[in-house]
């Protein structure tokens, strides 16, 4: 079973951190699940989507942050390798935006190979911690959250490496790319206030999976509706509010 308020046997002088950081975890959390749907509901590229695009990925990188304090405070692992999970997602997608020309030879920068880094370590201590318990005949929810939370954040990981060392490249695979990772966080966002707050569901592996199992088709249909769009004729500047401009050493930059 996984639980991720165990509690544990601090100072007072702890306990009142760990509920600080953990109200701070709450709020940015709540922030994240109001603004996101807002900035799917923007037009795509236009000032709105864009601010409440920053506000999430900040809200998220808070709720990240704080998940992984508190799994330190509280020598709870999974819940730190869990944060970390969700907020590679939305840190690839976030990425993706400084990405958009990779078909023309850019590279990947360092960011990009951070985020690959700690998503190889983590994603794969949590699908192996998942499948090794699953091999000893532990069938309760737990291994099998893990196991499928450290397939789906290693398959996003290759997706990367392929975006970055593959040949040929679709020029508009960074907006995929930005899709999927921000959309695939959206419902990690959910299915972490699912396992809080609706505990009413069982299994308890349904309590954590089933924004998975009803978002990840969702994401297919969405990123699948704009691949026949752009099939039929439709430039990017049709659908979305895209902005070139050029940093000062003349290298160009899209946002």
């Amino acid at each position: 079973m996984i639980a991720f308020n165990q509690p544990g046997s601090f100072a007072g002088g702890t306990f009142v951190q760990v509920g600080s950081i953990l109200a701070l975890h709450a709020i940015a959390g709540f922030i994240a699940l109001v603004v996101a749907p807002l900035a799917m509901l923007a037009r795509k590229g236009g000032n709105w989507h864009r601010r409440w695009g920053k506000a999430y990925f900040w809200a998220m990188a808070v709720v990240a942050t704080s998940a992984i304090v508190i799994g330190v405070l509280k020598s709870n692992w999974l819940m730190a390798m869990v944060a970390v999970f969700s907020f590679q997602m939305i840190a690839s997608g976030y990425r993706a935006l400084y990405l958009k020309r990779l078909h023309e030879g850019q590279q990947a920068a360092w960011p990009d190979r951070f985020i690959m880094g700690a998503g190889i370590l983590v994603n794969g201590a949590l699908f192996m911690w998942g499948v090794i318990h699953l091999m000893l005949g532990h069938k309760e929810s737990g291994p099998v959250i893990f196991t499928v939370f450290g397939t789906i954040g290693l398959l996003f990981v290759w997706r990367d490496f392929q975006r970055f060392h593959k040949m040929s490249h679709d020029k508009r695979e960074w907006l995929y790319a930005h899709m999927v990772g921000f959309l695939g966080g959206y419902i990690a966002t959910v299915s972490a206030f699912s396992a809080v707050n609706l505990e009413m569901i069982r299994p308890m592996w349904l309590q954590w999976l089933w924004p998975t199992i009803i978002g990840a088709p969702l994401i297919a249909l969405w990123t699948g509706y704009y691949r026949k769009r752009f099939a039929g004729g439709k430039r990017s500047h049709d659908l979305f509010d895209l902005r070139i401009g050029r940093r000062r050493n003349g290298a160009r930059r899209e946002g």
